[in-house]
């Protein structure tokens, strides 16, 4: 602070004072205490010195009170500037008014709110800045002049300038303001700006009010909850449970015991349920979701089945889990499903049952459709496709089998017809004949019509049909062939003798020998024939016993030794060691074998080999004593086949015919067969079969033997 002249002065003379003090003191010293210079001296010196003093406190003081006043006004700019900047960084809309309402200072969040510049408001009454706003602020302002109590405007619907035709909400305070002396200088306003804040709460309390028509309108409800240390607390629910459970929703606001939900919560939940419920829902991790279905107990012990989808938050600040949970009544579901599983059950059960029964026909059965398409089959025709099942296709794109040719006819057929028809068909493959039947079915109104195809095997039915009538005729033929057989045994005899008695009387004579020779010959083949014929028309009857064919092959092999040597053929045996039993007539049975290996040794050129094989096969299900004899000669001529087992049809020179025949005769007897066939590598093949009343065994080595 620069100072003015006359403070200078004033020092100036105090200093000029405190020098003349000092040296009047000092000629006072020099002069003495008692001199009258010292006398006049010492008391202006005093007088100098107390003056000075005192000037010199006074202009401390002078220049204390000066920095003072500086220090109080700066505080104050300071004080004012902090309250302008506060004034205007607020979000608070202040006003001051004077005590005739006009407008002395407006900070910028209230010009702003206003949407006017404080300029516009300075100086202004309130009705004249803003008239309808002012029409609304004027009576609270000059109700707040008269009194020190604030007046407050909790909600004042305003509309300004910085959002015209947008209403705007704000709160108001309205309080006097006296001066220092007590008189009143003016009512200070504040304002804040509600209209998001009313916003929200309109938009709140809409939300609230269709989230409540929703949960009421929901055939679920609601509950929620906070899981703390795994126990469930802040139990809520929506009112909805009543609809559901039949408990009131006030049952479920007053906590439990221990602070957790409610004791009806777990309560009506079934007991065979509970624990897993209670495990899951208090056991949700924190943002893991469960759904689980359980049994609920209702009010009026109705046993109801819900479905209960929770879901768990992430952990919050408070190491809480949010969990939320809608339970649907799912009890129509799981009757229907329960209901469907048993009509499930049903028709899985019926479709067994109609499978097997369908299955169990032995018969190939195929059901198609109007165009042929094959619809369904049973086991019989499956395995006449040989395992594959053709169903959806067509039948003529079907495998082949004997039955499609005359299958598809008989679909043509009747498709025209819309009727029924039948046809037998042989397979001359395997000489199995079934009968072929096909008829159309309509269903109720005729827009599902179905051809059923049925295919009957009927070649045991024809070979029994032979057989009887093979059977009668040989029965015929035996008594009139055993009768001429008995009458031609005697001239027989007598012819025999008499040839005895000629070559005994006459056997020396060389011309007659040739003779005796061609008559011995003649009388031993009609001896042979009149055998033939007397086995041929044998009754059937023998002795029967349950035994092995193995001893029967070899002795029939044994007694074919001598003619396979004479004719330079070689007969080889494989016969198994081990066979099932049969049931046979064993001097019968050695016939049919002793007959097919000397008939085979017979065809064979010398020097070729006839093979003899045992062995067991399946066929039908059942096994078979099977016994293959090969030869090496031309074998069989394709016409001859169908009548090999006429009796006497024979091809070789001196054959009586009736061979084959008593085989297959005697064969019968024992429900066997006998095929006959060219073998792959030449020479004749004929199997004979005879069944078993034994499995086999388990394990068969061949033996193979050269005679």
């Amino acid at each position: 602070m620069q100072e003015s002249p006359s403070l200078r002065q004033l020092l100036l003379a105090v200093l000029g004072a405190t020098a003349l003090t000092a040296l009047l003191a000092w000629v006072s010293w020099r002069a003495g205490a008692e001199s009258p210079l010292a006398r006049v001296l010492t008391p202006a010196a005093l007088v100098l010195l107390t003056t000075g003093t005192l000037a010199l406190a006074w202009d401390r003081a002078r220049q204390r009170t000066h920095r003072e006043r500086d220090a109080a006004l700066r505080s104050a700019g300071d004080a004012s500037a902090l309250r302008e900047a506060v004034m205007d960084v607020t979000p608070v809309g202040f006003a001051f008014f004077d005590r005739r309402l006009r407008y002395v200072h407006v900070n910028t969040a209230l010009a702003a709110m206003n949407g006017l510049p404080a300029s516009r408001h300075l100086g202004h009454h309130v009705t004249e800045v803003m008239p309808e706003l002012g029409r609304l602020l004027a009576p609270r302002l000059q109700q707040a002049l008269e009194t020190d109590t604030p007046i407050q405007d909790t909600c004042l619907e305003v509309e300004t300038p910085a959002a015209p035709g947008e209403p705007r909400f704000w709160f108001g305070s309205y309080s006097r303001v006296r001066g220092a002396g007590g008189e009143v200088l003016g009512v200070i306003a504040a304002l804040s700006e509600l209209t998001e804040r009313m916003r929200a709460e309109q938009s709140l309390q809409e939300h609230e009010g269709r989230l409540d028509v929703l949960t009421r309108s929901l055939p679920d409800y609601l509950w929620g909850g906070k899981l703390r240390g795994g126990v469930l607390r802040d139990f809520y629910c929506t009112p909805v449970i009543e609809r559901t459970t039949g408990y009131p929703a006030t049952a479920f606001v007053r906590p439990g015991p221990d602070g957790g939900p409610p004791p009806l919560w777990a309560e009506m939940i079934h007991p065979e349920d509970r624990a897993r419920y209670r495990a899951c829902i208090e056991g949700l991790a924190p943002g893991a979701e469960a759904e689980l279905e359980h049994r609920l107990i209702c009010a009026d012990g109705r046993v109801r089945w819900v479905r209960s989808r929770a879901a768990a938050s992430a952990m919050d600040s408070q190491r809480e889990v949010h969990v939320g949970c809608v339970v649907t009544d799912v009890t129509d579901r799981r009757l229907a499903d329960d209901l469907r599983q048993r009509l499930h059950e049903s028709f899985r059960r019926s479709a067994q049952e109609w499978r097997r029964t369908f299955d169990a026909v032995t018969s190939p059965l195929l059901v198609l459709g109007p165009d042929g398409t094959i619809q369904r089959l049973n086991a019989a025709a499956i395995a006449l496709f040989e395992g594959m099942d053709p169903s959806g296709q067509p039948l003529s794109t079907a495998p082949h089998t004997p039955l499609r040719s005359s299958g598809l006819l008989l679909v043509e057929l009747l498709r025209r017809t819309h009727g029924s028809a039948a046809r037998e068909v042989t397979d001359p493959q395997s000489r199995r004949t079934w009968e072929v039947s096909a008829a159309w079915v309509d269903e109720a109104g005729g827009e599902d019509s179905r051809i059923i195809l049925v295919a009957t095997e009927v070649t045991r039915l024809l070979e029994l049909q032979a057989s009887v009538r093979r059977s009668e005729t040989m029965a015929v033929m035996g008594a009139i062939v055993a009768g001429v057989a008995h009458e031609v045994r005697n001239p027989l005899f007598s012819i025999s003798a008499v040839v005895d008695a000629v070559e005994a009387t006459f056997g020396e004579r060389a011309e007659l020998k040739p003779y005796l020779e061609v008559l011995r010959g003649e009388v031993k083949r009609l001896n042979h024939l009149t055998q033939e014929l007397f086995e041929y028309g044998r009754p059937t009857r023998g002795e029967w016993v349950e035994g092995g064919v193995r001893p029967v092959v070899e002795d029939a092999l044994s007694a074919c030794t001598l003619a396979g040597e004479k004719a330079g053929v070689a007969v080889v045996r494989e016969l198994a060691p081990e066979l099932p039993l049969v049931r046979m007539d064993a001097r019968r049975l050695f016939h049919v074998f002793r007959n097919v290996v000397e008939n085979a040794v017979q065809h064979s050129p010398a020097g070729t080999t006839v093979h003899v094989a045992t062995e067991v096969v399946e066929e039908a299900g059942r096994p078979w004593v099977c016994c293959t004899v090969r030869d090496g000669g031309p074998g069989f001529r394709e016409e001859d086949l169908p009548h090999v087992f006429e009796p006497f049809f024979s091809k070789r020179r001196g054959g009586t015919g009736l061979g084959l025949s008593i085989v297959q005769r005697i064969l019968e007897e024992h429900q066997g067969l006998i095929r006959l066939r060219n073998h792959g590598s030449g020479g004749a093949e004929v199997t004979l079969l005879l069944p078993a009343v034994s499995s086999p065994p388990a394990t068969q080595t061949v033996d193979s033997l050269a005679s």
